[in-house]
């Protein structure tokens, strides 16, 4: 006899970076950031530059710099 597999509800789709709103300036302007030196075909607009440090820190404001978490920020928008 085989056991049933439940595959429950399917995961929720994330919402696109360029729906989300910044805290900290009310702007829908956040971008991922990407750790490391920029190459030349380093896309500046769909990415922004975290430095040369990694951090926890996943995305960032392009208007006021603020930089934090997409899932917190996603939580929080639900």
């Amino acid at each position: 006899m085989m056991d049933s597999i439940d595959f429950g509800q399917p995961p929720k789709r994330r919402k696109r970076i360029d729906s989300l709103v910044c805290p900290s300036c009310g702007e829908k302007t956040l971008k991922k950031i990407v750790y490391g030196m920029p190459g030349d075909d380093f896309d500046f607009q769909k990415n922004f530059v975290g430095g040369c440090i990694p951090a926890l820190e996943d995305i960032g404001c392009k208007n006021c710099e603020w930089v934090g978490l997409r899932s917190n920020l996603e939580k929080e928008n639900s």
